[in-house]
């Protein structure tokens, strides 16, 4: 039997569970029996060969029934470790190749244009504006290095500035990816020539070279990171709705959807993790640079060891598989 006869033959079936889940339907009590056709359905996809992504939204569709049988409060925080530190950075390797494009589009272009502007500075005048320009110098000054804090309250009210900053950047970038791709790419592109200009031209700075490195170091891990993931997750939906293969483009986008949920949440917990060490770390005064570049240091080789390392060995009833 073809994918797509198999679809329209358990497609009502999957609809009515979907329906119980999402406490939509009026019969609840008929889940049981239904789960155990779902299981049927997933075993005939694995033996005959279907797609991953049909598999991959049965697999999800089979867990959620199992966790509302069986599940119970008491395993929802080893869930959520599970999640956190197996299903998120695994997905992530699954999704290699897209991970690579948003990082290309954005480190590409970064270091691309920064290399330039660091070797003729005027043509960080042909992308910024000259008065742009002169307020980063100024803000990263000797004189000013302050950055626009005020005590505690000032913390406060930066990293509001900040989480509505980062988080605005990271939901344009993710929703931009569902159209095709391209807008996530244009946005970690741009992202990315704003960045590399802005760097260079401090870097050139030797009176703001210091506290420009050592402001954005640290949190400059957690944000790029969840900036890249965010436009990587949309691209992923972008691309289920132009080559779903061998679903319809309805249950290609929910299983691309599902498999993406765990890198949008922790591109999120990134994002605001990001905006809280911008705001009371970062921009503090009272830390030298060379601890801060230490930390930062560390913090970049911990977001890089825990997306190559983290998930390796799958966590099962708290004993390792």
């Amino acid at each position: 039997m073809k994918q797509q006869q198999f679809e329209q033959q358990h497609g009502a079936l999957w609809e009515d569970i979907a329906a119980i889940l999402e406490n939509r339907s009026p019969q609840p009590g008929a889940l049981p029996a239904l789960y155990r056709r779902l299981s049927q359905c997933l075993a005939l996809a694995e033996q005959r060969g279907y797609s991953p992504a049909l598999t991959d939204y049965l697999h999800a569709l089979s867990s959620e029934c199992h966790q509302r049988l069986y599940g119970t409060v008491a395993e929802r925080p080893r869930a959520l470790l599970q999640w956190m530190l197996h299903d998120f950075p695994c997905r992530v390797r699954a999704e290699w190749r897209l991970f690579a494009a948003a990082s290309l589009a954005f480190w590409g272009v970064a270091l691309m244009l920064g290399w330039l502007v660091w070797q003729q500075p005027q043509w960080a005048y042909s992308f910024i504006e000259p008065h742009q320009l002169e307020r980063m110098r100024q803000m990263y000054s000797p004189g000013n290095v302050r950055m626009g804090r005020g005590g505690a309250e000032g913390d406060v009210m930066m990293f509001g500035v900040y989480i509505w900053n980062n988080v605005s950047i990271g939901f344009r970038t993710f929703a931009g990816g569902i159209f095709g791709g391209l807008p996530a790419l244009f946005s970690l592109a741009f992202n990315g020539v704003h960045i590399g200009i802005v760097a260079a031209w401090l870097s050139r700075d030797p009176a703001t070279i210091g506290n420009f490195w050592s402001f954005v170091i640290t949190h400059g891990s957690f944000e790029i990171t969840g900036l890249t993931l965010s436009g990587m997750a949309g691209m992923r939906l972008g691309l289920a709705l132009l080559a779903p293969g061998r679903m319809t483009r309805r249950h290609a986008l929910l299983a691309a959807s599902r498999a993406m949920f765990p890198v949008t949440a922790g591109a999120a917990l990134l994002t605001v993790l990001a905006a809280f060490v911008e705001a009371f770390w970062s921009a503090s005064t009272t830390i030298s640079p060379a601890i801060k570049y230490t930390v930062g240091a560390g913090c970049w080789i911990g977001v890089i060891a825990f997306f190559v390392l983290a998930g390796r060995t799958r966590v099962k009833g708290g004993d390792a598989a």
